[in-house]
């Protein structure tokens, strides 16, 4: 099992820019044969407080990527801005390698004015069973729960982890690594650029790998 963790550069508001900066990290990863490739939140539209209009390309945002899935034979994560009746989820989808939608979810913890997701589903592959989560509900005692119910064996964590912080310090990482060891699984996360960087986490919470900035991080490991 191989996957790719691309730390994208994200333009708010600007889905063509983001689209061909989405293709072209892709066919930058595909040079090593993944079988996941996995970006960071609302990769493709950006998000800026309280400006919805980027899930009004859900449909769209979804067909292009799962063409790409489907083309290249390979399963996709990504995190994106999905419309709902009158309010809109932050959510995250696992494409398959046939192009389709394998996995959904929905974060939990979001503002007010975000529709807020209410449980994990796991999917099954070839290589094992998988979760998504989004950045901060992998502090979230209720999701932890969820989790460690599920059992997935891999969990995907597409994250966007705001500038305003600066990058991740040893603190940050530490603090990521105590909510694996929590959760018990093998955990995969990918910021969006700036401030960039990947991480893998074995179950106990042991950083295996990590690449910082807009470096693609590939991980290559046993079910």
């Amino acid at each position: 099992m191989r996957v790719a963790l691309i730390p994208m550069s994200v333009k708010t508001g600007d889905f063509s820019a983001n689209l061909a900066e989405f293709e072209r990290r892709f066919k930058e990863a595909l040079a090593h044969n993944p079988d996941f490739v996995v970006f960071p939140e609302y990769c493709l539209t950006g998000f800026e407080e309280w400006d919805f209009s980027g899930a009004e390309l859900y449909d769209e945002i979804v067909e292009r990527v799962s063409e790409l899935a489907r083309k290249n034979g390979v399963y996709i994560v990504f995190g994106l801005l999905e419309p709902y009746k009158d309010c809109v989820y932050n959510s995250a989808l696992l494409v398959d390698r046939n192009g389709e939608v394998l996995l959904k979810y929905r974060k939990f913890q979001e503002p007010m004015k975000f529709c807020t997701g209410n449980t994990v589903r796991t999917a099954r592959t070839e290589f094992s069973k998988v979760a998504l989560i989004i950045c901060g509900d992998l502090y979230n005692k209720r999701i932890l729960k969820w989790v460690r119910r599920k059992r997935p064996a891999y969990l995907f964590v597409p994250m966007e982890y705001s500038p305003d912080y600066g990058e991740p310090n040893e603190e940050d990482v530490e603090a990521m690594a105590e909510r694996v060891r929590l959760l018990g699984t093998r955990t995969f996360i990918v910021n969006s650029h700036p401030p960039g960087g990947a991480w893998v986490f074995d179950a106990d919470g042991t950083l295996l790998a990590l690449s910082v900035g807009e470096e693609i991080l590939i991980w290559d490991g046993q079910p």
